[in-house]
């Protein structure tokens, strides 16, 4: 048992450094290839966490199956965009940020295949809500004149914050709509709702709300107390639509006239979706150290790619582009078609792809890609259909080595 409890610990911490090591550290700055004290920080945390992983690895009685095929998908990604930035002449940061994505994925992998898939899933879940909550609690002090929620003790915008409180959100009112409530889940779904209420990040409250129908239209039987919160919820969403300006706050948020309003974005969309088809960035794109583009006929000069979609277009092309998008349809589908005991990760899925769509991060060392390729990474299907997150009890290791699981088919 107390075994047990150490492992659990460690991996959360492990979790936890990933976190730090992939959340902002300064506001609006990009990796261009240049070596500073905060890029060298974060890749000590970032090789630390994956020097601990192995340890854990080493140690663990039972070797988990992971899915491979999702893995090789973000690597010809990843060579899609070195074929751009080789074309494009932005090699070197290209290359490392490439490196730090594989480097992430990799550390990820040893964390899945050391732990089962619901603790995997809870080991994830618990470490982004302690960050999200330091942050959160240290933030706090942002909305006092009217502002949005977002952090201080690292300086991690409103939209970026959102994705540290949602994701434990969710996972916490799955737990209270299921019948399983505790007073440390009501408290922990009423905190991080509010606190993503209070970051005012419009595309992913949208994703918030149509994840927790998800959940909802998931549950077999709702429990009295859950029906009557949603019976109750109606009415008081209609008085604060009505007798309240929260609503139109929200959509017309102070600072709407900023380079971040999604008028500004579309004009960097277009700059990405006009590029000619003869042309080789077209196909592979430039690389992914392309964060901005630069505008004509406005009063600044660039514009940043708030979109994973466009971001990604612009970073790998057509071709990357679009083995992006079979991959995250084949881990929704297979997400889906778990049934309800999927519902949590589905949920996350629907909340990250519509977050996706005016927010960057799914290809990108970033806690958005963490929850991607862990739901992603603990899929293997059998040769009879069934998953490995259906039933799979795990391999047995021997010691210094894991005994490679011949039975499973590792497919996308």
């Amino acid at each position: 048992m107390r075994e047990a409890k150490v492992r659990t610990a460690s991996a959360v911490l492990i979790w936890i450094v990933l976190i730090v090591s992939v959340t902002a550290w300064r506001k609006g700055v990009y990796f261009e290839g240049s070596f500073d004290s905060v890029v060298i920080a974060k890749a000590a945390l970032q090789g630390a966490a994956l020097a601990m992983a192995l340890l854990l690895k080493r140690a663990s009685p039972v070797a988990h199956p992971v899915a491979g095929g999702p893995l090789l998908a973000v690597l010809a990604v990843l060579a899609v965009s070195m074929i751009g930035a080789l074309e494009a002449g932005g090699t070197t940061a290209s290359a490392v940020l490439a490196v730090r994505i594989v480097l992430l994925a990799v550390t990820m992998v040893l964390m899945v295949s050391a732990f089962p898939r619901e603790e995997v899933l809870t080991h994830l879940v618990v470490a982004i809500g302690i960050v999200g909550a330091v942050l959160a609690i240290t933030g706090v002090g942002t909305i006092g004149s009217g502002g949005r929620l977002e952090g201080t003790l690292l300086p991690i915008s409103p939209n970026g914050l959102i994705v540290l409180c949602a994701i434990p959100a969710l996972a916490a009112i799955q737990r209270v709509i299921s019948g399983r409530a505790t007073v440390g889940a009501v408290v922990a779904a009423c905190f991080f709702t509010l606190a993503c209420v209070a970051t005012q990040s419009r595309t992913a409250l949208l994703g918030l709300a149509i994840a927790c129908v998800v959940l909802i239209v998931s549950v077999r039987t709702i429990q009295r107390y859950v029906a009557v919160v949603l019976a109750a919820a109606v009415p008081a969403l209609f008085a604060v639509a009505v007798y309240t300006t929260f609503f139109g706050s929200l959509l017309n948020r102070k600072g709407s006239v900023s380079l971040f309003t999604l008028n500004s974005r579309t004009i960097a969309w277009q700059v990405v979706l006009q590029t000619p088809f003869e042309s080789l960035q077209k196909w592979v794109g430039a690389g992914l150290s392309v964060k901005t583009v630069h505008v004509q006929g406005q009063y600044w000069n660039d514009q940043v790619l708030d979109s994973s979609w466009i971001s990604a277009l612009a970073q790998t092309g057509l071709v990357g582009t679009a083995v992006l998008a079979v991959l995250v349809t084949v881990v929704l589908v297979v997400n889906i078609r778990g049934g309800r005991r999927n519902a949590l990760p589905v949920a996350l899925l629907v909340f990250i792809l519509i977050r996706s769509f005016l927010e960057t991060g799914l290809l990108d060392a970033s806690v958005t890609f963490m929850v991607f390729i862990a739901l992603a990474s603990m899929f293997v299907p059998r040769p009879g259909g069934s998953t490995e997150g259906e039933q799979s009890p795990g391999i047995a290791a021997v010691p210094r080595a894991s005994v490679v699981d011949r039975s499973y088919q590792q497919t996308s």
